[in-house]
């Protein structure tokens, strides 16, 4: 029962801040979508580099598959049982892993759970971040995309790290 406690942890904890952050956003919308708050003020000129807002999304990052939120939603189930029947391959056990694999569930489940609750079922995104060094505004996204995006990165980065341990463990060895 305890042998996954850190990625339910997790999961549990992303989930619930997301929930609470896009509850306080669709609660303050109107006054979010005509003055929105300033978080970082933009060095030079009008644009802040972070702010709150409101806006809701039927497609996945960047407003893809806006026309098919239903096959979204499908997916998104999908990925969470598929984490869940292929844990032993995932090699769930390792703890780096459970952390992970945590935050994508969790961030999988708190837009799956604006889609399933939600009139419309659309995501509720709130946090624009501006880069000026290439003048580029960022799609507006909201915590649970947060989750998945440092999820996904972070799986990358260990299985490059344990790629290269078996390199190496291999040139030793052979």
């Amino acid at each position: 029962m305890f042998q996954y406690l850190r990625l339910w942890t997790v999961l549990i904890g992303v989930l619930v801040f997301d929930q609470w952050s896009k509850a306080w956003v669709v609660n303050n919308a109107l006054e979010l979508r005509r003055n929105p708050i300033v978080v970082i003020d933009g060095l030079e000129g009008p644009q802040a580099l972070l702010e709150f807002t409101y806006i809701t999304n039927p497609g996945a990052a960047w407003s893809l598959f806006s026309d098919y939120p239903e096959a979204l939603t499908l997916l998104a189930m999908v990925a969470l049982l598929s984490i869940f029947f292929f844990r032993k391959q995932l090699e769930l056990h390792r703890y780096s892993l459970q952390l992970i694999f945590g935050s994508i569930c969790g961030g999988i489940a708190g837009n799956l759970g604006d889609r399933l609750f939600r009139e419309p079922a659309e995501v509720v995104d709130f946090i624009d971040v501006f880069l000026p060094l290439v003048e580029y505004d960022y799609p507006i996204f909201n915590v649970a995309d947060s989750a998945i995006f440092i999820g996904a990165f972070s799986y990358l980065f260990i299985g490059f790290l344990d790629s290269k341990k078996l390199k190496a463990s291999n040139q030793t060895t052979g």
